[in-house]
């Protein structure tokens, strides 16, 4: 029902996406078309990562010493960056002199069709000039991306980054990690003690129900990732912090919605025993550092 109910949310070209992913006739085509992404109310908006970015330096700036991300020079990495670059055109056009990533579903022919270029490159160009001013017109940009974004079709863990990087962003990506560890290990491969990072981690269900962990905690976490193909990985805020902590990665985690509804039902015994009740109800976090404890 869970499922049905989100479908509803989606746009008939969205739909077809998943629906033409699942069928066998059509398996194995591409993991994106561009009508596809441009009819997407998340991926058609790439504006929305400048948003995203300050509304999150905002909160961490609540928590701790927070310097705001500067890309000028910079050597920026991004764990998952989706299919049109993620942060990475807002990168670029802040200066930076590199961005890396490793993205599962990346097909470099996506970004410079026709159809992203003038519905999506332009349109984000045309924000971000009016955003951080007129730092490079619209052709340089579009020479600076194919120059300066170096993306793999691959998993992060296994990306060939070389050390040691500056930034390092993800939003969204690390609740889909299997396993965690080789992810975190990665990044204490690329890191030094002054790589600035920021990851927000969504401990949700994500569906869009009412309660945005609808069906999660019924049953133990095995039971639950079984049921849903690997899609999230389970896990709460108290085992990203023990992950960081072990591959000495200092961090700062930040709860940044913190869930007060009643959970729609019984919580499984097996989450009552390993969690406390403030990691349960955690549904947003924000990883940041570097810290000064």
């Amino acid at each position: 029902m869970v499922k049905l109910s989100y479908l509803t949310t989606l746009t008939p070209v969205e739909t077809w996406r998943i629906a033409r992913q699942r069928l066998p006739y059509f398996r194995g085509g591409p993991a994106w078309t561009p009508r596809e992404l441009m009819s997407s109310s998340k991926h058609a908006r790439g504006i929305r990562f400048a948003e995203l970015l300050l509304r999150q330096e905002a909160i961490v700036s609540r928590h701790m010493d927070w310097t705001p991300i500067a890309f000028e020079g910079k050597h920026v990495v991004e764990i998952g960056c989706g299919p049109l670059g993620g942060f990475g055109p807002m990168a670029i056009f802040c200066g930076a002199e590199i961005f890396e990533s490793a993205e599962p579903e990346w097909d470099p022919n996506l970004m410079f069709d026709p159809a992203v270029v003038e519905k999506y490159l332009r349109v984000f160009h045309a924000d971000l000039t009016a955003l951080y001013g007129e730092r490079v017109n619209f052709n340089s940009f579009l020479e600076l991306l194919e120059k300066r974004m170096r993306i793999t079709r691959t998993g992060f863990e296994s990306a060939a980054i070389p050390r040691t990087v500056d930034i390092v962003l993800s939003q969204s990506v690390l609740e889909h990690v299997f396993p965690l560890e080789d992810t975190i290990r990665k990044l204490s491969e690329i890191q030094s003690s002054d790589t600035q990072f920021l990851h927000l981690v969504d401990f949700g269900n994500h569906y869009p129900t009412a309660h945005p962990f609808e069906g999660l905690y019924d049953a133990p976490a095995d039971d639950y990732i079984a049921k849903r193909g690997k899609a999230i990985n389970c896990l709460r805020m108290s085992d990203l912090a023990s992950a960081f902590e072990e591959a000495s990665i200092a961090a700062r985690f930040v709860p940044s919605r913190v869930v007060d509804i009643p959970y729609p039902g019984r919580v499984h015994s097996w989450w009552q025993d390993k969690y406390e009740a403030q990691d349960l109800a955690t549904q947003l976090c924000l990883i940041a550092g570097p810290t000064n404890d």
